[in-house]
């Protein structure tokens, strides 16, 4: 295993986990520690008659654990790599039990192209009763922001957290868990800025949009209709072999989010010979603690699926991606200006579209009295999110002069960074304690 301490701490959903993995990677923590098939496996023990069984499956770093935890990885996951990479000799060799035979045999075909939508992921057309249970949801919403417009924005402020959390729960009720996450997001929009009404009702005119796009979706071409899907939360299928993309993939950066009673995971890849950044979403069944976990900075070869949409970006497994040593070197763009022109093509194609990769050269932060801000070389500049907490330790790399190469993504208000290439390494930087 040649991932470094700061790739598998990078794995985690946040500092409370990151520091709960330091924690837990210690062998005299475990009861034990073993490893058999190309799996790294240990029982650890959380009362004195209650133990979790953790185990790594080695070639692709999936991994399973039988705590409770919504988090994934969680603590467990996390201190088993640790010790594994650290200290590989603690492990002993000895068979698998038998519940981790059955898994690893299944993690083994899992991922063959054959099963690339292995039922986890919405197909290509919704069934009748999922889209009218979706439709009677829009409805609401439309009912609901036109009152919010009818009377005026100004009380706003002033409404109680139910207002908004009754609509939200309406829409997880309707299975559209990301309109949803906006609906609650849209709560925190106002006072927020001087020209928050202004922000509010951009995002309400996405909503409507999306509505609109609802009311006509059998008229809509299906790219269109795929972008709708996605909006809502929705992974739309295809079986177009045009769309499976086989290459040199190098991890950028990896996110996760909880949507409804699911986790997803997404993990930025970039092609050496497609050019192209994929965005690799892995959703794991709910109530399981599984996934693959793709470090920053690792390097993997394999196929991709890409979500239909008329700005294809999300993608799916096609077949298991193996490690891989091939060098990849991503291109990205030398000023903010050139970013900011192809995301405005990306949004002429999807306007629901939310998040949009920026790989940045010749960039450096800046504080202003609003905040932390990106600059690059020709002084054009884009907003970092809201009480960042990176900024000192971007501008101490950056050396007060445009030299950081940085990956994140721009969600039309705010560039949230993921990671920063430092001394041709791509490094996590929620990893870092943050200073406010």
């Amino acid at each position: 295993m040649d991932w470094t301490k700061e790739q598998i701490l990078g794995l985690a959903p946040d500092h409370f986990t990151l520091r709960a993995g330091l924690g837990v990677a210690t062998p005299q923590k475990w009861i034990a520690l073993h490893h058999a098939q190309a799996t790294c496996w240990g029982l650890f023990p959380i009362s004195r008659q209650k133990t979790v069984e953790t185990a790594v499956f080695l070639p692709n770093f999936a991994y399973t654990c039988s705590c409770n935890s919504r988090k994934a990885p969680c603590r467990h996951v996390l201190g088993l790599l640790l010790l594994w990479q650290q200290a590989p000799q603690k492990f002993t060799n000895l068979p698998l039990p038998a519940a981790l035979t059955v898994w690893v045999k299944q993690e083994q075909h899992l991922r063959q192209p054959t099963t690339a939508a292995n039922g986890r992921f919405p197909k290509s057309h919704p069934s009748p009763q999922k889209m009218n249970q979706l439709l009677a949801g829009l409805n609401e919403l439309e009912l609901w922001l036109l009152d919010m417009v009818r009377h005026g924005l100004a009380s706003l402020p002033e409404r109680p957290k139910t207002y908004w959390g009754t609509m939200a729960n309406r829409l997880v009720d309707a299975q559209a868990n990301d309109l949803a996450q906006t609906v609650r997001q849209l709560a925190n929009i106002p006072s927020s800025q001087p020209d928050w009404p202004e922000t509010l009702l951009q995002q309400i005119g996405r909503l409507y949009l999306i509505i609109q796009g609802f009311q006509r979706f059998a008229q809509l071409p299906p790219p269109v209709q795929a972008d709708l899907q996605t909006a809502v939360g929705w992974l739309p299928q295809t079986t177009n072999k045009a769309n499976i993309i086989s290459d040199n993939w190098l991890v950028l950066g990896r996110q996760q989010e909880i949507v409804g009673k699911q986790t997803r995971h997404i993990t930025w890849l970039w092609g050496q010979n497609s050019q192209m950044i994929a965005q690799l979403i892995d959703l794991p069944a709910v109530g399981t603690l599984e996934g693959s976990a793709l470090a920053t900075n690792s390097l993997w070869q394999g196929s991709l699926r890409l979500l239909p949409g008329s700005w294809p970006l999300g993608a799916v497994r096609h077949g298991r991606l193996q490690t891989s040593a091939a060098p990849v070197q991503p291109i990205g763009y030398q000023t903010i200006r050139a970013a900011s022109q192809t995301h405005n093509e990306a949004l002429a194609a999807n306007p629901w579209l939310t998040q949009f990769p920026m790989l940045l050269h010749n960039t450096q932060p800046s504080q202003t009295e609003t905040g932390w801000q990106l600059l690059d070389a020709t002084g054009t500049s884009l907003p970092l999110p809201p009480k960042y907490a990176y900024g000192w330790h971007l501008a101490a790399i950056a050396g007060n002069r445009p030299s950081l190469s940085l990956f994140g993504v721009w969600n039309g208000r705010f560039y949230h960074p993921l990671s920063v290439n430092i001394q041709q390494t791509w490094q996590d930087i929620h990893i870092w304690r943050g200073v406010k």
